[in-house]
């Protein structure tokens, strides 16, 4: 199969199996649900899933490969590979990044990251 199929078919994939967050519900003294966290739904495939709002809101997205002008932009993510990524606030991995260390999720990038590559 050739790279670009390859990840046209990975990309569609990974982007079906995305979902919303999930609630977690907690109970009041009264008995009452309330939301106490969210806890993001990402495939267990290799790869960096993103959200286009903090707290695994909005959109979703698998980025599997270094993106240098990801759109929608990021402003949340989960690193489910073996590797650091690194998401920087501007097209063509410039500026500043926020490093993602492998296994870890961030509610909140501090920023809109509008690129993202392995680092």
């Amino acid at each position: 199969m050739k790279p670009a199929t390859r990840k046209a078919v990975m990309s569609a994939i990974a982007g079906a199996a995305l979902g919303a967050s999930v609630l977690s519900p907690a109970t009041t003294a009264r008995g009452q649900d309330r939301t106490e966290a969210r806890i993001p739904i990402c495939p267990h495939v290799i790869g960096l899933c993103t959200w286009t709002q903090p707290n695994a809101d909005g959109t979703t997205r698998m980025v599997q490969f270094a993106d240098p002008h990801l759109n929608p932009p990021v402003r949340s993510a989960k690193n489910q590979t073996g590797q650091s990524w690194c998401l920087y606030p501007r097209p063509s991995y410039a500026g500043q990044p926020v490093v993602l260390p492998s296994g870890s999720y961030t509610p909140g990038l501090g920023l809109t990251a509008r690129s993202a590559r392995p680092c």
